[in-house]
């Protein structure tokens, strides 16, 4: 577990320059099952100017590391990533400055789906496991790059 970074209050400017980025670099998804858990919103910022990256993971501590499966012709990139309550609090934190309809509805439905996750025997019912697996399928859905 990642070390909690200190509070600092974020200016609007700051603020909004990371929805901004975020609706160009940054992905919204709900990871799939597993027998370990039952799926959990994921957000992350792929960029290859690691001073992105690095301006993101200090105001939002999560994960970073240098991005695989490049071509050979593509330059390095780095990775930050944060997922369940942490997720949803970088979202909440960035959702008045979201501008484009399209990461406003991912948004909302990653916070909604962080919001609803049930903890101990509740989540061992086949209804919840259904619904957060068919959650993942509707967050794949509105990731599907073009027209739909």
């Amino acid at each position: 577990s990642a070390p909690e970074a200190e509070e600092t209050e974020m200016t609007g400017i700051e603020l909004a320059w990371a929805a901004g980025l975020f609706e160009g670099e940054g992905t919204i998804r709900i990871n799939k099952a597993t027998k370990h858990n039952l799926g959990h919103l994921c957000v992350s910022v792929v960029n290859t100017d690691k001073q992105v990256v690095d301006w993101f993971h200090d105001r939002w501590p999560g994960y970073m590391k240098p991005a695989t499966g490049l071509r050979v012709d593509q330059r390095p990139a780095w990775v930050w990533v944060i997922a369940a309550r942490r997720a949803a609090e970088f979202l909440r934190a960035i959702q008045p400055y979201i501008v484009t309809n399209r990461v406003r509805e991912k948004a909302q439905f990653g916070i909604d789906f962080q919001e609803n996750k049930k903890r101990g025997s509740n989540n061992h019912t086949n209804e919840y496991r259904e619904d957060q697996f068919n959650a993942y399928l509707w967050m794949r859905e509105l990731n599907v790059r073009g027209v739909r």
